[in-house]
């Protein structure tokens, strides 16, 4: 009923009452399974049931709730997360199949429960969100307003524009913890690292460590405020994730103020010094295909520009801004190498 309402009206507070019903559920400290069987059944018995082939006619979501399980089906569709690869290099079976549509569900709950309280005509909330998803990866809005509120980034400014192709950005310095995304993590990393409610989610254990570190896990005990984005570089055994510090440990001495990583988190604190960077902005998931598709890219057009060119001996890196569960039309991601002027 909760599910049927959500999708139906112009009144968010049924959606606002799913998530908050799973939110709490996780907050209150019941296992995933549990958290994920609950999920699973929302998926069975609305989007993911069998509904008849007239449901799929849009200008019924009106009108029928099948229709408008319909429309979540094809929204679930557009916006679950391709396979990525993991850690320790899962296959893409049914199995992470499944936990990537219930994070892609989690995803449009929550979007449906930020819709605005009145009643739009064009439709239902889901058709909406329906619309959105489907303009994910070929939306041409302005990129930069989909930087998460509140939230601290490196500074730059944008020395030369290609347009359709990349930006030249001179960076200031700041500072990031980073920890391998190669080398297992120790037994005792309860120890060091913060619970991921996700734990096959590509990445998580990289994760679990810097924001264990980041959250108060640290020899300190203190807890700092979150920033974005998130960064990855490297191949193989030099691959690396690092989280951006705050802005009060940016500057030169600023890492000797920063709390010290405990031992055995595998956490280290690096200053970057900022400097020129051709960087590509793209939304969607920033799936490994997706990436390696604008890598390719990048490093094509810098290889024909006459004034800029990239410095072979550093990574292409990718930084992504937004958290997990944020829906593909509201992310942003970035691939960028270091360049220098050409001579």
């Amino acid at each position: 009923m909760l599910l049927n309402d959500a999708l139906l009206s112009f009144n968010s507070s049924a959606a606002v009452a799913l998530v908050a019903e799973i939110s709490g559920m996780r907050n209150s400290g019941i296992n995933q399974e549990t958290i994920d069987t609950c999920v699973n059944n929302i998926l069975a018995d609305g989007p993911d049931r069998a509904l008849p082939l007239w449901a799929k006619a849009r200008p019924l979501a009106r009108f029928s709730k099948r229709a408008r399980l319909v429309s979540l089906r094809r929204a679930l569709d557009a916006s679950t997360p391709p396979a990525t690869e993991s850690d320790n290099e899962e296959a893409d079976d049914i199995t992470s199949q499944q936990r990537r549509r219930r994070r892609a569900l989690v995803s449009l709950l929550r979007s449906l429960a930020e819709e605005p309280d009145e009643k739009d005509s064009k439709g239902p909330a889901i058709v909406q969100i329906e619309r959105k998803a489907k303009r994910a990866q070929s939306s041409t809005d302005d990129l930069r307003l989909r930087l998460p509120e509140g939230l601290e980034t490196p500074k730059y400014n944008i020395v030369v524009e290609r347009p359709g192709k990349y930006e030249v950005r001179k960076y200031e310095s700041f500072a990031v913890c980073s920890v391998s995304m190669s080398k297992p993590r120790p037994e005792d990393s309860y120890k060091t690292d913060a619970t991921i409610s996700e734990p096959k989610m590509s990445g998580a254990r990289g994760f679990g460590a810097l924001a264990g570190y980041l959250f108060g896990k640290n020899q300190q005990e203190t807890a700092m405020k979150m920033t974005t984005p998130v960064l990855t570089n490297g191949d193989g055994d030099n691959r690396q994730m690092s989280f951006v510090l705050p802005s009060e440990f940016w500057l030169e001495s600023g890492l000797e103020l920063a709390p010290k990583p405990m031992d055995g988190s595998g956490v280290k604190l690096e200053r970057n010094m900022g400097g020129e960077r051709a960087v590509v902005m793209f939304g969607g998931y920033a799936s490994k295909t997706e990436v390696d598709k604008r890598k390719e890219k990048l490093l094509d057009s810098l290889a024909k520009d006459k004034d800029w060119e990239a410095d072979a001996t550093e990574p292409v890196a990718l930084a992504q801004y937004n958290d997990p569960f944020t829906p593909p039309w509201k992310r942003l991601n970035e691939v960028s190498v270091r360049v220098q002027p050409r001579t």
